[in-house]
């Protein structure tokens, strides 16, 4: 037994000599070929043993003797060589070149606290954007090691670009995970802490970068029962009110530090308060890397000047989660959904750049009840002018832009075999239908066979004053009474003799003398007793009927029209008809 025990330690010795012989030498904890802006780098100065020096682009840094150096977050200024010294003897350069951009998956929180319970453990899910899953592991670095966590293999497929996993619980102070593929392409980084308090100080699992807004969470497991909560950067008290958050408007470097809260909580509604201080939690600021721009406008469009020409742009949306959620890929983004805040990033095949600046879309403006009270509109205007249109139609169609008859040319009508004082047919306007309208004749005196100008024109029949269905004819000069005298008239009367139909008489220039037919006597207008459907009326001539022959003072047929139509045409008297 004191044999084992005497070559332990000299084993232990031999090594000790043999490290203090080796040249030191730099190498990364973990064991990324690539450094993306945000990343944490643990460096190790590997073959020491006890304090080290650390040389940064050949200058000693003061601030670092460990056997590691630990950066919480590289930007564009940690680039350089980097080496380190023991025992006399200096390693060589060691180069790092950080990259002015993301990595191109996202490892994110699911579920889950940035700073949980010692034994506690959160939910991950990582995210490819521009690539599928396949060949992709994670990893883990807590207790000074890097360990690999297993994967389901069939949620690691071409069809899959989202992993969610549960990594084992916590116990140690803190753990870094990332992912990566077999081709070196990985996630960024992210940082998991464990307190054994009950008040817990939340911090990003990441930097704050610069100029951001940033919001610090005092957080009491089991009960949000908060009176009263104190903020603290480093021993100086920043923060003494009821909210049980710190906001930081613009992050700047002074705002890099130790943070801690004390909070005064209940657990019931009776229970006595107790009061609680958080341990410290160290919150890291870095430069941004690139970023995309999201500029607002008829739609929103993104842009980032400094990204790779065949970058493409992916759109997120968060409400009232923690995480952003993606939208789609495109360069404007007008598919609006809900009220909540909109993003996007540049996306390329090694790479993504930084979130853009963040659009606030509250209920008072989503444009969704907008854009579809517009669209109403448009329908409903189209409709109303349709209706109109083709009511406009129907009208046009019933009243015509001309009328249907056309009125008789102001001239003495003549007959048909050319002479005047003849008759002409009262004819329709060519292409009409409507049955029962009639030309109206015009007001000129009508002449006598010879051309000699005489009484006994006409005007357009009038209703006399007061009565109904009485019609009278006015001589050329004005009407002198109602005796019958010369230039006198008298009114048209349906007849007395009790027949259905409605028989009317002419009376003669100087009143009815009887009803034998003599001079300035009058017979009645009787229908036709052919036999015909149709109703012939006739008129008498000057100095009553003498037969029916058509001879000197008798009367012609008032007949149809023999070109087949419908319509009843009537016929006036010739000229002796028409003279005193």
């Amino acid at each position: 037994m004191m044999g084992m025990t005497y070559l332990v330690l000299i084993l232990a010795v031999f090594s000790v000599v043999v490290k203090s012989q080796l040249k030191p030498q730099v190498s990364m904890v973990l064991t990324f070929k690539q450094v993306y802006s945000g990343d944490t780098i643990i460096m190790s100065c590997d073959n020491s043993t006890g304090k080290v020096k650390w040389f940064f682009n050949k200058n000693e840094d003061q601030n670092q003797a460990n056997q590691t150096w630990r950066i919480g977050a590289a930007s564009a200024k940690n680039s350089g060589s980097y080496e380190c010294e023991y025992n006399g003897q200096r390693s060589d350069n060691f180069i790092i070149n950080v990259l002015e951009y993301l990595p191109p998956a996202t490892l994110s929180i699911k579920s889950g606290e940035p700073v949980i319970n010692i034994d506690g453990s959160v939910v991950l899910e990582l995210l490819v954007e521009e690539e599928s899953l396949l060949g992709w592991c994670c990893w883990v670095y807590k207790g000074g090691k890097v360990r690999r966590i297993k994967l389901k293999k069939s949620l690691t497929t071409e069809k899959h670009k989202v992993l969610t996993f549960q990594p084992n619980r916590l116990k140690d102070n803190s753990a870094i995970y990332w992912c990566s593929d077999t081709t070196n392409l990985r996630s960024t980084p992210l940082t998991i802490k464990t307190s054994a308090r009950v008040v817990r100080m939340m911090i990003l699992p990441g930097p704050a970068l610069l100029g951001e807004k940033l919001s610090l969470r005092c957080v009491v497991s089991g009960t949000d029962r908060i009176s009263h909560t104190i903020f603290y950067k480093d021993t100086h008290a920043i923060s003494d009110s009821s909210s049980s958050s710190y906001v930081i408007d613009n992050v700047t470097e002074s705002d890099q530090g130790k943070y801690s809260c004390q909070a005064t909580f209940t657990r019931s509604d009776k229970g006595q308060p107790n009061t609680v201080i958080s341990t410290q939690q160290e919150l890291i600021v870095s430069a941004p890397p690139m970023k995309a721009v999201l500029s607002e406008s008829a739609a929103l469009s993104c842009s980032c000047s400094s990204c790779p020409s065949g970058a493409s742009y992916h759109w997120y949306y968060k409400q009232h989660n923690t995480q952003w959620l993606p939208k789609g890929v495109s360069n404007s983004y007008t598919d609006f959904m809900s009220a909540g805040r909109y993003a996007c990033r540049a996306v390329w095949k090694n790479g993504r750049s930084a979130l853009s600046n963040i659009h606030h879309l509250t209920d008072d403006v989503d444009p969704r009840p907008t854009v579809l009270l517009i669209t109403i509109v448009v329908i409903v205007l189209g409709v109303v002018l349709v209706i109109v249109g083709a009511i406009l139609m129907y009208h046009k169609r019933r009243t015509g832009e001309e009328p249907i008859y056309q009125d008789m040319p102001l001239m003495t009508v003549k007959s048909q075999d050319g002479g005047d004082g003849g008759y002409e047919e009262l004819h329709k306007k060519h292409g009409t239908k409507r049955e029962g309208e009639y030309d109206t004749l015009n007001t000129t005196p009508a002449e006598p066979a010879g051309g000699e100008k005489t009484e006994g024109a006409y005007e357009a029949l009038k209703k006399a004053e007061g009565k109904e269905e009485e019609y009278h004819t006015l001589e050329e000069g004005a009407a002198k009474g109602g005796d019958g005298g010369n230039g006198g008239y008298e009114a048209l009367k349906k007849s007395k003799d009790g027949g259905t139909g409605d028989l009317y008489h002419t009376l003669g220039e100087k009143g009815a003398k009887g009803g034998d037919g003599g001079d300035g006597g009058y017979e009645a207008l009787k229908k036709s007793q052919d036999g015909g459907t149709g109703d012939l009326y006739h008129t008498l001539g000057e100095k009553g009927a003498k037969g029916g022959d058509g001879g000197d003072g008798g009367y012609e047929a008032l007949k149809k029209s023999k070109d087949g139509g419908t319509e009843d045409l009537l016929q006036a008297l010739g000229a002796e008809g028409g003279k005193e």
